[in-house]
C-alpha cells in the first residue's frame, strides 16, 4: 500500500466518505507556496541556531572531496633516438675535422720543409753545373788560343783535346748529375713517408673517432634510457595515487552514505519511541502547526488531496506529517 493510499484510507475510516482525487486545488495553490516559504524559513532558522544536531547535517563528502586528484605529471624533454644518434655524429664529424685538419696541416708544414730543401739541392747542383760548364768553356776557349799561337788550330790535335775536353765535361756532369738524383731522390723519400705516416695517422683516426662516436652514442642512448625509465615510474606512481584516490573518495563517501543512513534511521526510532525534544521539538511543532492552521482553513477534500500530493511539505514536518493528516482527516467538511 503506497502512502496515498493510506491516507486515503485514514481520511475515509474517520470520515466514512470516499475521497475524490479531483477536488480542483488551484485557488490554493498560491497560499500553499506561501506556506511552503514559511515551513523553509522556519527550518532554516532550527538549523541555524547552535543547538541544532549535526546528526541530521552532513557536510557531502562527494561535495568537500574532489572528484578527483591531480598531479604534476614529469615528461621526458630530452631529444629522441634519432636526433641522439644525428647530433653527437654532428659533433664527432666536426671534432675529427679539426682533427684531420691539425694532420693535414702538420703534413703540408713538414713537406714544405722538404721541399725547400729540393728546391735549394737543385739549386745548388744547378749553380754546380754552371760552373762546370764554365769551367770547360774557359778551357776550350784557352786550349783554342794556345793553338791558333802554335799555328795548331786546323790540326789533328785540336779535335783530340777537344773530344776530351767534352768527355771530361760529360763525365762531371754525370757524377752533379748522379750526386743530385741520389739528393732529391732521398728527399722525395722523406716526403713519401710523411705521407704514409699522414695516411695512417687518418685512417687510426678514422677508426679512433668511429667508435668514440659509437661509444658515445651508446652512453647518451642508455641514459635517455634511464631518465624515460625514471619519469615512467613516477608517473605510474601518481596514476597510482589518483586510483587509489578516487578508491578511496568512493568507499569513504559510501561509508558517509551508510552512516547517514543508520543515524537517520537511529534518529528517526528515537523521536518515535519518546518523541523529539528541545529546539527540535519547538521548531517541528510550530511548523505543524502552521501547516494545520493553513490546511484546517481548506474545504476538506482540497486540503486531503493538496497534503497528500506535496512531498514538501513531508521533508519539513517530518514525523508530524502523519499527525497533520490524521488531524485533517478526522475534522468534517
Amino acid at each position: 500500500m503506497t502512502w496515498n493510499e493510506f491516507t486515503k484510507k485514514v481520511k475515509e475510516f474517520f470520515t466514512g466518505k470516499k475521497e475524490m482525487d479531483d477536488a480542483d486545488t488551484s485557488p490554493y495553490q498560491e497560499g500553499e507556496a506561501q506556506l511552503i516559504d514559511k515551513l523553509k524559513q522556519l527550518d532554516e532558522e532550527y538549523k541555524n541556531n547552535a543547538e541544532y544536531d549535526p546528526g541530521e547535517g552532513y557536510e557531502d563528502l562527494s561535495d568537500l572531496l574532489p572528484e578527483e586528484q591531480t598531479f604534476e605529471y614529469l615528461k621526458y624533454e630530452g631529444d629522441d633516438e634519432d636526433a641522439i644518434k644525428s647530433n653527437t655524429k654532428e659533433k664527432y664529424d666536426g671534432l675529427l675535422e679539426g682533427e684531420k685538419k691539425k694532420i693535414s696541416d702538420a703534413l703540408d708544414t713538414k713537406t714544405a720543409v722538404v721541399e725547400n730543401k729540393k728546391q735549394a739541392t737543385n739549386d745548388e747542383y744547378s749553380l754546380k753545373q754552371n760552373q762546370v760548364d764554365r769551367d770547360y768553356d774557359d778551357f776550350q776557349k784557352a786550349l783554342m788560343q794556345e793553338l791558333v799561337k802554335k799555328g795548331l788550330y786546323r790540326s789533328s790535335i785540336k779535335q783530340g783535346q777537344t773530344e776530351a775536353n767534352e768527355q771530361a765535361r760529360a763525365l762531371e756532369s754525370r757524377e752533379l748529375a748522379d750526386k743530385r738524383n741520389t739528393a732529391v731522390n732521398t728527399l722525395d723519400a722523406e716526403i713519401a713517408k710523411l705521407q704514409g705516416e699522414a695516411k695512417t695517422a687518418l685512417q687510426q683516426l678514422d677508426l679512433s673517432y668511429a667508435q668514440k662516436l659509437d661509444s658515445e652514442i651508446q652512453r647518451l642512448l642508455n641514459k635517455r634510457s634511464d631518465e624515460v625509465e625514471k619519469i615512467n615510474k613516477y608517473n605510474n606512481t601518481l596514476k597510482e595515487k589518483e586510483t587509489k584516490y578516487i578508491e578511496d573518495r568512493a568507499k569513504a563517501i559510501e561509508a558517509q552514505l551508510a552512516q547517514r543512513l543508520k543515524d537517520a534511521l537511529a534518529i528517526q526510532n528515537m523521536e518515535n519511541k519518546y518523541g523529539m525534544a528541545g529546539k527540535k521539538k519547538e521548531s517541528y511543532e510550530k511548523r505543524y502547526y502552521t501547516a494545520y492552521d493553513y490546511y484546517s482553513s481548506l474545504p476538506h477534500d482540497v486540503a486531503m488531496q493538496m497534503m497528500k500530493n506535496n512531498k514538501q511539505l513531508e521533508e519539513y514536518l517530518g514525523v508530524y506529517y502523519g499527525k497533520l493528516l490524521t488531524e485533517i482527516a478526522k475534522k468534517s467538511k
